[in-house]
């Protein structure tokens, strides 16, 4: 199985790497738990989680804008998150996400944070599609 790394550039550095892998043909996007991702209970950091999830709605938005619009850009509106359990040092998290709803200028995305059957956070997020450039 291939997996390419997600480009994490700016404050995404700080969360990485993320791979996106193709299994049971979806994506799915995974990174490791390391020492600097925990919080000072040794747990995988709230924030992180927030993080990881943003990457992965924004990803699935942006895949989602460039199969209707080659060109088009993704602004996020809203992305919500519920925590459900704690992330333990080392583990592999996966990521994945899906298109619910899509209208000509605004995707609805839904998807969720898990460490094997083990869902660690849910997510939803709003995304506004641009076209290339636009504010």
């Amino acid at each position: 199985m291939s997996s390419t790394q997600v480009d994490t550039s700016g404050f995404g550095a700080y969360a990485g790497p993320v791979r996106r892998v193709q299994r049971d043909g979806q994506d799915v996007f995974t990174f490791e738990i390391a020492p600097h991702h925990l919080n000072g209970a040794d747990r995988l950091h709230g924030g992180m989680m927030m993080t990881l999830a943003a990457i992965v709605l924004g990803q699935v938005a942006k895949d989602a804008a460039a199969a209707k619009q080659p060109d088009a850009e993704v602004r996020p509106l809203s992305v919500n998150c519920d925590f459900v359990s704690a992330g333990e040092k080392g583990e592999e998290v996966e990521g994945r996400a899906e298109v619910t709803r899509a209208t000509r200028t605004v995707l609805f995305i839904s998807g969720d944070l898990r460490v094997g059957s083990r869902i660690l956070m849910t997510a939803t997020g709003v995304y506004a599609i641009k076209e290339k450039g636009a504010a």
